[in-house]
């Protein structure tokens, strides 16, 4: 709903006209009931309503046309696939079985970027047909270098796609290089891109990694029927890194001959037009390739409508190879691809651990059975002539002289410590004899020494 609309919804709105004047001025009820005029009853009807109403004529000639041709009734076969009918054929308001008419969201099957926080350095670049430089490339030389660069994903939003050589580059990209392509059309533009599609004599490994999806533009809704929009949008999104929009469509006109301006945005700028693609995708209707080029679809459930899994379930494409098992549903050749992924990670883990195992018991043996290397010894020179043996019993010679050593170095440190302890003896003796002295002396002498000091 637009602003105006919501505020009419708030309580304390007291009824405040927004008029032609002010810049938020968007939803008007006579111009709407005009429009109704117009697309019900003619062109005569919309001119007595904008007389009637005080309105100024707000639609050009050619929007006349545009509107008048877009409009559908609610009941409109046109809109066949949308109606709901009971068991006995009566059409079922969707307002009271909205179950008739939920479907799921389209999934992203062949996977996306995980470009969610940093998307490189955030840069802007224009270029324009025609070229204001001679250095500068052409428009449709920097479509196609984004193409041919990409390594992640191609995501196209275009109103009119006839262009064979930027379709060609994008066939290469998902054939060759296995990248995933998704391209989103307007619903109008679908019939003449499948001309080129068929111009082209695609296989179906050519075109089994590419989506088509279809969308329209928002419309305007009335009591009787709608109005179809259209897509307008266009822009190429190249591994959720760089963007390309403008003016500028894939069509060989818009290349040559029209004038046109393009982006090259980079960085967080792509982040929005991230968003807006999925959104899109997620409300587009699908363009069955297979069938429309009459090409044999290897992944058919049985009446014609190809089985692409749920979107609770991973969105990594399946190898074609698991197409191979016979009498297998996409979902089954999902289960079975998630079960066997689950396995081969479970034995990697066992043989992971087996093998370590394995190295910790190996080098714990090593550490118990490895025999001592002793470091080679060079016998002295005048005992190498002497000597006339082999190398063992050299070796062994040398062992005993060092063990004969390491004797004499104990016996060594024993004497030490025998000295060491008489010596300790000694002087516990003499100390202990001092004081015995001093003890033994007679008291006479002591007498005689204090009558000698008192003279």
């Amino acid at each position: 709903m637009a602003e105006s609309q919501v505020l009419l919804l708030d309580e304390l709105h007291v009824n405040e006209k927004v008029t032609e004047a002010q810049a938020r001025f968007y939803y008007s009820e006579e111009q709407r009931r005009a429009l109704e005029a117009l697309v019900t009853r003619g062109e005569a009807a919309y001119r007595e309503a904008l007389r009637k109403e005080q309105l100024r004529d707000f639609l050009s000639g050619r929007e006349l046309q545009d509107l008048r041709g877009g409009w559908r009734g609610y009941d409109d076969p046109r809109e066949g696939g949308k109606v709901a009918r009971g068991p006995g054929g009566e059409t079922l308001s969707l307002a009271y079985w909205p179950e008739c008419s939920d479907t799921e969201v389209p999934p992203l099957d062949l996977g996306w970027t995980d470009k969610t926080f940093y998307r490189g350095i955030s840069r802007v670049s224009l270029f324009t047909h025609p070229r204001k430089e001679e250095s500068a490339p052409h428009l449709k030389e920097v479509v196609r270098e984004m193409i041919q660069q990409a390594q992640k994903i191609i995501a196209v939003v275009m109103d009119v796609f006839t262009d064979r050589d930027i379709f060609r580059d994008i066939v290469d990209a998902a054939y060759k290089r296995w990248i995933p392509v998704y391209i989103i059309l307007d619903e109008e533009g679908v019939k003449l891109f499948l001309e080129m599609c068929r111009c082209l004599d695609l296989s179906d490994l050519q075109i089994r990694n590419i989506r088509i999806r279809s969308v329209t533009g928002v419309g305007f809704y009335m009591p009787s029927g709608k109005i179809r929009g259209t897509l307008a949008s266009r822009f190429l999104m190249v591994d959720g890194e760089k963007v390309a929009t403008g003016s500028y469509s894939f069509t060989w006109t818009s290349s040559h001959i029209d004038r046109n301006i393009l982006l090259v945005l980079t960085g967080q700028h792509v982040e929005m037009f991230d968003i807006e693609f999925r959104e899109l995708y997620a409300i587009s209707e699908e363009v069955n390739l297979y069938k429309e080029l009459g090409i044999a679809n290897p992944f058919l459930l049985g009446i014609g409508k190809p089985g692409f899994h749920s979107s609770t379930v991973a969105r990594k494409f399946i190898n074609p190879k698991y197409g191979l098992v016979a009498g297998a549903t996409r979902g089954d050749m999902m289960l079975w691809a998630s079960r066997h992924r689950q396995d081969n990670q479970g034995n990697m883990e066992k043989e992971e651990t087996s093998e370590s195992k394995k190295r910790l018991n190996q080098f714990l043996n090593d550490l118990v059975t490895l025999e001592q290397v002793y470091p080679e010894i060079d016998p002295p020179l005048e005992n190498v002539n002497k000597l006339n043996r082999s190398p063992q019993k050299l070796l062994s010679r040398l062992h005993m002289d060092l063990k004969n050593k390491s004797k004499s170095r104990e016996s060594i440190r024993d004497i030490k410590k025998e000295d060491a302890q008489s010596n300790a003896k000694q002087g516990k003796r003499f100390a202990s004899g001092l004081f015995s002295r001093k003890a033994k002396r007679s008291p006479g002498s002591s007498i005689e020494a204090n009558s000698f000091a008192s003279e």
